[in-house]
């Protein structure tokens, strides 16, 4: 069984190969994302190789007032009392320390805006880091957790903090190397994927990605390797203050229970009077974006059976964000996949006979890759089928 060296990399739009010689030299192909292409929704689909309405990974967090790690808070008569973004964030780490689920910290941003009192509605989705056993909930393991039940030991290389590295492999060479690269990411955001930055960046990783596939080459010949990103990037050219939007309606956004993200909107109301209310008021917006639907989310795999994302989902289409987007970002991702610019990329060493790539496709090309049998359940396929 010939080994497997794989690299991910954030945000990788496959236009950006151009920056890169060495990757770019590799049989190429574009990979369809998700309708909602953040990273909670992308890793779930990538590592389980099904699609969003069977891991029912969509957002951060969910509605779920039984669940709740913050019903101590309630439960002390803490969220009675006046609370600031510090002594906030001071409750949410307690939290995080106290509660067997061991709340990711980079939650906290979203949940900040949120009223104290209404953060025992909320569960935090994904609970665990993707690389640990059972890192993500539910009837669909992650591949990592594949590996380990058939015994094939598998390294993976973070480099997802500081400037880049030469890639050391230790001593002892794995049937799976992974290498988690998500320097990118941040520089696509602040001055986009054409600057300057990221350019030097792209053309680093390059360098890098040659020195580890010549060790493989050398130690092995044969042996698979595949690079893919999870979506692309596209540019922000206008934001929406929804604050300012409900204002201007004579209404306070704060009165609903609600959470927005970059390209996202979500409502979840106490009452018919409510639901009207928000309807009426994003209306003033569709000429910019829309609610998706149960057909729009079943049209995209994205459906799931109750309201722990919303029982309203608005979606702000490109070239928009809301506001609450640093102002200073110049490129953003959780458009409609239909869009090229919001495309991944996958290159392999090896020939590629899928035509059209899709998420889902991670998980099985791995497998069949390892000589593991694949999964019926799995919406992906290997792309070298």
């Amino acid at each position: 069984m010939p080994p497997v060296l794989t690299v991910f990399i954030d945000g990788l739009k496959p236009e950006s190969l151009k920056h890169m010689k060495f990757v770019s030299s590799f049989n190429v192909r574009r990979i369809k994302t998700e309708l909602i292409n953040y990273s909670n929704t992308c890793h779930a689909s990538m590592y389980t190789g099904v699609y969003p309405s069977k891991h029912q990974i969509q957002f951060i967090w969910k509605f779920s007032p039984e669940t709740s790690p913050f019903n101590l808070l309630k439960r002390l008569g803490i969220h009675k009392f006046p609370h600031n973004l510090y002594s906030k964030f001071m409750a949410y780490a307690v939290i995080s320390l106290l509660s067997k689920k061991r709340i990711i910290l980079h939650g906290f941003r979203s949940l900040a805006k949120q009223p104290l009192s209404r953060w025992s509605l909320f569960d935090f989705e994904v609970v665990k880091y993707w690389g640990r056993p059972n890192s993500f909930l539910g009837k669909y393991p992650t591949i990592f957790n594949i590996l380990k039940r058939n015994r094939i030991k598998y390294k993976i290389i973070w480099m997802t903090q500081g400037s880049l590295r030469r890639i050391k492999f230790g001593s002892q060479f794995k049937p799976w190397t992974y290498l988690f690269i998500g320097q990118l990411e941040i520089p696509s955001h602040k001055y986009g994927q054409d600057s300057l930055m990221a350019r030097k960046l792209l053309e680093e990783i390059d360098k890098n990605l040659e020195d580890a596939y010549r060790k493989f080459e050398k130690k092995f010949g044969d042996f698979y390797f595949m690079v893919f990103s999870d979506h692309g990037h596209v540019k922000v050219e206008s934001r929406i203050d929804l604050y300012q939007l409900f204002k201007s309606a004579g209404k306070d956004l704060n009165n609903y229970i609600h959470f927005i993200d970059a390209v996202h909107a979500r409502f979840w109301f106490e009452n018919d009077k409510q639901k009207s209310e928000v309807e009426e008021i994003l209306s003033r917006l569709c000429d910019k974006g829309f609610i998706l639907t149960k057909e729009i989310l079943k049209k995209y795999h994205s459906d799931v059976p109750d309201n722990r994302y919303g029982d309203l989902i608005f979606y702000l289409d490109k070239p928009y964000v809301f506001d609450v987007v640093d102002p200073k970002t110049k490129s953003m991702h959780g458009y409609l996949p239909d869009y090229p610019d919001c495309d991944g990329v996958f290159v392999s060493n090896k020939e590629i006979k899928k035509k059209v790539i899709i998420l889902q496709d991670i998980a099985p090309s791995i497998l069949q890759a390892l000589e593991l049998e694949i999964p019926d359940y799995m919406d992906g396929e290997p792309v070298w089928k």
